[in-house]
């Protein structure tokens, strides 16, 4: 078995991308209505 790559030093590049904005707010209000969803499935459930 050859293991000549994991000795070898090799630079990790990260790729990058500027941030959208607007997305944390969408987020949060899809989570929540998600999570409210799944509250109402479960409560009529029970």
């Amino acid at each position: 078995m050859n293991d000549d790559h994991i000795n070898t030093h090799e630079e990790l590049r990260e790729l990058k991308h500027d941030p959208v904005p607007g997305y944390r707010p969408v987020f949060y209000v899809i989570m929540t209505i998600a999570s409210l969803y799944l509250a109402f499935i479960i409560f009529k459930t029970l």
